[in-house]
């Protein structure tokens, strides 16, 4: 009776252990593996078709915003060399879930050849759809001084 009580807990476990590889976080992590990778097939199937991409750029002369398509950021993705190397270091999260959606804050820095490049903070926002989690929506800000507020505080 006690083996099958052990065997009933260890299939929970594991089956705990499988849904928790579909909470936000977790999709946030195998993203940027992804990135990492410039795997853009496994990044095209992360967002919603009509997603939005929007990075924010602080500078003197002002604010400046730039969308672009999921399409044009896996074309820029694809067309990096492979002897250029980058590296998104994602330095805490914020999950914030709200009626169907959930918001993941990474305030991030960002490497290339190992050298420091800009940072900022990422906004996802995730929506579920058929029972896995898709971008809706990226947001990023890049900052070449890292003096920002950490919004997972």
């Amino acid at each position: 009776m006690i083996a099958k009580y052990r065997l009933l807990t260890l299939t929970l476990l594991l089956s705990c252990h499988s849904l928790s590889a579909q909470q936000p976080k977790e999709v946030i992590d195998i993203f940027f593996e992804a990135f990492h990778q410039k795997d853009t097939t496994s990044l095209k199937d992360f967002f919603m078709l009509d997603a939005r991409l929007v990075s924010v750029q602080n500078s003197l002369s002002g604010v400046r915003t730039k969308e672009e398509s999921v399409e044009d950021f896996i074309h820029a993705i694809s067309s990096i060399s492979d002897d250029l190397s980058f590296e998104e270091r994602l330095l805490g999260y914020k999950v914030v879930e709200a009626s169907g959606m959930t918001l993941v804050f990474t305030p991030y820095e960002f490497y290339v050849n190992g050298s420091f490049s800009h940072c900022g903070t990422n906004v996802f926002t995730l929506v579920k759809k058929e029972s896995k989690w898709k971008v809706l929506a990226l947001y990023d800000t890049r900052n070449k001084s890292c003096e920002f507020s950490n919004p997972t505080n």
